[in-house]
């Protein structure tokens, strides 16, 4: 199984940039595509990137300021039960660093690539979101 990695460095603190992870009106100012559902633990959001590409994330754990661990539980393909991490750490110049690990990918999976993309573009749009804040 393949796990994409990214990380990205952001000028904010661990808490605005955990706001915008968890909290629905502030992820649809950074997110790609309409958000609807909670952010808490055990209930589930929906992200629809475009009319019939909808994904199901479950918040299976939260440590304010620090963590979101969430289990995809509904999208396209072989996109169920796959794990995402987040893990916020503050870096020494006051900037946080913003590691993403979205693990259970197939080697040979057709979107892999796609989803390689896909994540480093919202990581991109996150901190453009709470740098301007």
């Amino acid at each position: 199984m393949v796990t994409l990695q990214h990380a990205i460095k952001i000028a904010a603190p661990r808490a605005r940039i955990y706001h915008a992870l968890t909290d629905i009106d502030a992820m649809a100012g950074w997110h790609l595509g309409a958000i609807t559902g909670a952010i808490s633990k055990g209930d589930i959001f929906y992200l629809e990137r475009r009319p019939g590409l909808r994904f199901g994330w479950r918040t299976d754990d939260l440590e304010v300021d620090q963590s979101v661990v969430q289990t995809c539980v509904e999208g396209p393909g072989a996109q169920d039960g796959k794990r995402l991490t987040i893990t916020l750490s503050d870096l020494p110049d006051a900037r946080t660093l913003v590691e993403l690990n979205d693990e259970g990918w197939a080697e040979d999976h057709p979107h892999l690539a796609l989803c390689n993309t896909y994540w480093g573009e919202a990581l991109t749009n996150l901190k453009s979101y709470v740098e301007k804040a």
